[in-house]
């Protein structure tokens, strides 16, 4: 894993030098690595969607780790207040849902709740932290608060517990994350956000397979939304009339 690490990062620096490289230019940033190995890493990095190949040979980091690394220039004035009170606390942390699908088609106005992500045993902090400094912030292990009105008309931020954090990049979801995240929140959580639009922003945002159903794995979705990837988008739309 940290191999992998190392690999993408030392790719990222020589992209932000040139935007397109051959796999020959690859190969020479890793003098003391055998090709073979480099060339299954570039096969395996391509496959998660973090490098594209063009044509003739020539790699280029991927639209989605570009759109993903200026996700703090769209997102709502909330989620960027929080996401800096956060990273002042030194929490591990990332937010998700409709702040991290922005530049998809469509944008957040400020009226949805903010979807934070965080390590299992951080969850309780993280959500104590939110609410000393803005409002109301719900847990996965707080639903009953859902049936009070006056509660959940003033919940601002949903904390979600996570496990997998290379679904995420600068403190921001990939695209996948967040709307798994996303449907999570909006049918266990009654997030406002209608559910017949979730197939609509899934075709908007175009997954990636592989980080789809790492994340569909990460948020325990797996049987429930691997299955949307292998039908058409006619079917999903009709389908969500029925979930």
């Amino acid at each position: 894993m940290k191999e992998d690490s190392l690999f993408l990062k030392t790719l990222e620096k020589a992209f932000s030098l040139k935007k397109e490289l051959s796999a020959r230019e690859i190969y020479a940033l890793f003098p003391s690595s055998n090709e073979k190995t480099i060339a299954w890493h570039l096969h395996k990095e391509t496959l998660k969607g973090n490098l594209e190949k063009k044509n003739h040979g020539l790699y280029t980091l991927s639209r989605s780790l570009e759109k993903t690394r200026d996700s703090s220039m769209r997102i709502s004035a909330l989620g960027s207040q929080c996401h800096d009170a956060l990273l002042e606390c030194g929490y591990d942390f990332y937010l998700s849902g409709l702040d991290c699908l922005t530049g998809h088609g469509f944008s957040v106005d400020g009226s949805f709740p903010v979807i934070v992500c965080t390590t299992l045993n951080q969850v309780k902090d993280v959500q104590l932290e939110i609410m000393r400094r803005y409002d109301l912030a719900i847990t996965e292990d707080e639903l009953c608060m859902l049936d009070m009105e006056n509660i959940r008309s003033r919940i601002q931020f949903v904390i979600l517990g996570s496990e997998n954090f290379k679904l995420q990049k600068n403190h921001y979801a990939f695209k996948e994350k967040a709307f798994v995240d996303l449907y999570y929140c909006v049918t266990r959580m009654d997030y406002p956000v209608a559910v017949e639009e979730l197939p609509h922003i899934l075709g908007l945002i175009e997954p990636n397979r592989y980080r789809f159903f790492q994340s569909t794995k990460d948020r325990n979705l797996s049987d429930e939304l691997n299955f949307l990837l292998n039908y058409n988008s006619h079917f999903i739309k009709a389908f969500a009339k029925y979930i």
